[in-house]
């Protein structure tokens, strides 16, 4: 699976490559979006992770081409909670990690009477996983480390506002694989592999010149 998403990812670059020739830029917009979703739930051996939420905040700038393409590249930080249950441990923890997270995308809009904006596009996301933070229990923080990608599409909606202004929502699913490393024990740790299908919904607020 992994080499199926790294071929895909490949892929995907070369299609938005191939894009930028239609994105000559003729006019900018800068949006931020923020979204809260849920992971699945994961186990490995004598550990199990109850995933709390994600939060996800990015800044998005998009350069337009005179037919409507978009050229987007985005960067912002993934905040992730999540509660392990190890009989190794013989108790539960909690933990906290936030990601840095990049993406490069190709987007196609279509305005419609002159107020709404609908687009949709695909995105190729890179992610820096961050230190595990460990709450409320007696163990040592995790240094996960690595750099991870994935494949995501995506299907949103902008109304224009006093000229400049845009707010909209976003529709996104993305493919992510990583892998989690767990306390397993006092002094021994386990990697849960995690990996599936995320959908979020994205609320955006920006403005276009």
């Amino acid at each position: 699976m992994k080499k199926i998403l790294q071929t895909l990812s490949l892929l995907s670059l070369l299609v938005l490559g191939m894009g930028l020739q239609q994105a000559v830029a003729q006019r900018i917009s800068l949006t931020g979006n923020l979204a809260q979703f849920q992971i699945a739930d994961a186990s490995q051996g004598s550990s199990n992770i109850a995933y709390n939420g994600v939060t996800d905040m990015t800044a998005n700038l998009r350069l337009y081409s005179k037919n409507k393409w978009a050229l987007r590249v985005g960067a912002g930080v993934e905040n992730l909670r999540y509660r392990v249950s190890s009989t190794g441990l013989q108790t539960s923890y909690n933990a906290q990690r936030s990601d840095l997270k990049g993406l490069i995308g190709l987007e196609k809009h279509f305005v419609i009477a002159n107020f709404l904006d609908v687009y949709p596009g695909m995105y190729v996301p890179v992610v820096i996983t961050g230190i595990d933070e460990m709450l409320e229990a007696n163990l040592d923080n995790i240094e996960n480390g690595g750099v991870r990608s994935g494949l995501g599409v995506i299907l949103g909606a902008n109304i224009k506002l006093f000229k400049i202004l845009r707010v909209g929502v976003e529709f996104d699913a993305n493919y992510d694989n990583f892998k989690q490393a767990v306390w397993e024990g006092i002094d021994a740790q386990s990697v849960v592999p995690i990996r599936g299908m995320n959908y979020q919904t994205n609320f955006t607020l920006g403005i276009a010149l």
